[in-house]
């Protein structure tokens, strides 16, 4: 076990505790120490192997202490400092399933303990920073006190505000009895006790007009009994058990204190060691503001008055300012809820089931029936969304590849009708060079037959003959001769050629011609069933 108190100096530090405490005057040892915030730690708290700590640094710093590991921080959700905390440990169980943490804009986060520390909800309605909270054994509602003067009580289950009252004075602390049937409430000079089932009211008023009241002790076993520090340094029990009830206050006795506890005022109270079936636990550890621990031994605080009903077993000197103080017990499982007022349902709802009852067992409030209906038609709602979106999900890539395909067809056609028309222009381009070509050579052997006529001596026009049936042409005196089909290939052009170059061409090939005619003797045209190459190849 350790006693982890936070500083102003930004510090956490741990306190290992002895297991034999009987022997007085005894010195408790360092643990660990802990550089946790950039300023004064405002409150801490344990559960289960679990330390948690808020600043004035609007940080939450996490810490194992049974491994000896920081597990980082989280970030205030909220704005401003972290003034209280509290770590929620089910009925029977040792490790914590939530955690809450106020914040000084007014809002209380509720996280997951363990694992990732996810961030579940966000409540809000005070207006001012929140001082203290208290969560029910039962986890199922939580009561606050904050800057603005209000009480509020808040529905768990549903993440809302249900009840709201209005205080005299600022609420400084706030607890709840071992079985949430009472919580007492602290605002400056006067304690009040009230009742938390039934019909509620107030129970018991205490008014100190001398001397200011700063902090409740936690772990008392008895609904009405209550352990007070105050701002002198001293310890005091006050009785509430004789009179009083809904409705009718009943004033509390002093039953026993210790005066000059700690030189300074007394910052917080908490239970060491279970108790022996005694209103308060064996052993209380109590820090003040001057940086001293000490560890009383209040089994006879009940009885005896003034201060030999309480005795010192044990101290430690921090030297620094102490804010807050927590006991970390590792291994340490909390008291299952036991009967009382409303302690059977709240039983029930925390899931603790073994502890009740045969018969009770099986008994279901009507509250709980309704939530569990809820429940199923939020979680049928939830899964019809998720169908829904899984639904659209699948159409909606199939109507956006829709675009994406007509795009593709149409960026396809129009590069084939692209293709098709420059093929088309290309085509066009040749038929014109070869009209061009057959037009030049038409001219050609026109202008040879002319040449020829004028060197062989023959006037006059020439008649052609028709042609016969196998396609060749009698003339007078002369033999058939078998029709040439003279194929001629288009030359290509270099680029770069101009028009004399090609009338140059032109007019070789004439000259050749010319010549080839010449040796006939006859002055006409000579054709061979031997095509001839064109002039200008080999």
């Amino acid at each position: 076990m350790h006693l982890v108190v936070g500083t102003y100096e930004r510090f956490l530090l741990g306190y290992a505790v002895p297991d034999a405490l009987e022997a007085g005057g005894a010195q408790l040892a360092r643990a660990f120490t802990h550089a946790s915030h950039q300023g004064p730690v405002r409150c801490v708290d344990a559960a289960g192997a679990y330390v948690v700590s808020g600043g004035s640094d609007d940080q939450l710093h996490l810490y194992d202490v049974k491994r000896g590991r920081d597990l980082g921080f989280l970030m205030n959700p909220g704005e401003g400092a972290v003034p209280c905390l509290q770590l929620y440990t089910p009925p029977g169980a040792a490790s914590p399933s939530h955690l809450f943490s106020g914040s000084a804009d007014g809002g209380i986060a509720i996280w997951r303990a363990g694992g990732e520390w996810e961030h579940l909800k966000m409540m809000k309605g005070h207006r001012g920073a929140v001082n203290a909270l208290a969560v029910h054994p039962s986890g199922r509602l939580a009561l606050s006190v904050a800057h603005d003067r209000q009480l509020r009580m808040w529905d768990l289950l549903r993440g809302r505000c249900t009840y709201t009252a209005g205080l005299d004075a600022e609420g400084v602390d706030i607890q709840l009895g071992p079985r949430g049937d009472t919580y007492a409430l602290l605002c400056g000079r006067t304690l009040t006790l009230h009742a938390a089932g039934g019909e509620g009211g107030l129970l018991a008023r205490l008014d100190s007009e001398e001397v200011k009241f700063t902090c409740l002790g936690r772990g008392r076993q008895d609904e009405r009994v209550l352990l007070v520090g105050q701002e002198d340094g001293t310890l005091a029990l006050w009785d509430t058990r004789e009179g009083g009830g809904p409705g009718a206050a009943a004033s509390a006795r002093l039953a026993s204190r210790v005066e000059k506890a700690h030189k300074t005022r007394i910052r917080a109270i908490e239970p060491v060691t279970p108790d022996d079936g005694g209103p308060l636990p064996r052993h209380v550890a109590t820090a003040s503001s001057d940086g001293v621990i000490k560890i009383w031994d209040c089994r006879r605080m009940t009885t005896v008055t003034h201060s030999a009903g309480c005795s010192e077993l044990a101290n430690a000197d921090t030297k620094g300012r102490i804010t807050c103080m927590t006991l970390s017990a590792p291994g340490r499982r909390q008291a299952a809820l036991a009967g009382g007022a409303g302690g059977d349902a709240e039983a029930t709802a925390a899931g603790e089931q073994k502890t009740e009852p045969k018969e009770q067992r099986h008994r279901q409030p009507l509250e709980k029936r309704q939530q569990q209906q809820q429940d199923q038609q939020r979680q049928q709602q939830q899964q019809k969304r998720k169908h829904q979106v899984a639904a659209s999900g699948e159409q909606q890539p199939a109507k956006a590849q829709q675009p994406v395909k007509q795009g593709q067809q149409q960026q396809q056609q129009q590069q084939q009708q692209k293709t098709q028309k420059q093929q088309q222009q290309k085509q066009q381009k040749q038929q014109k060079q070869v009209e061009q070509f057959f037009d030049d050579d038409d001219d050609d052997v026109e202008l040879e037959q002319q040449q020829q006529r004028g060197k062989g001596g023959k006037a006059g026009k020439q008649h052609k003959a028709p042609l016969n049936g196998a396609g060749s042409r009698r003339g007078d005196g002369e033999a058939l001769v078998p029709r040439v089909q003279t194929v001629i290939k288009k030359k290509k052009k270099r680029e770069g050629h101009t028009g004399q170059q090609q009338r140059g061409q032109q007019q070789r090939r004439r000259e050749g011609q010319a010549r080839g005619s010449g040796a006939s003797g006859s002055g006409g045209i000579s054709i061979t069933n031997r095509k001839a190459p064109r002039p200008g190849r080999s």
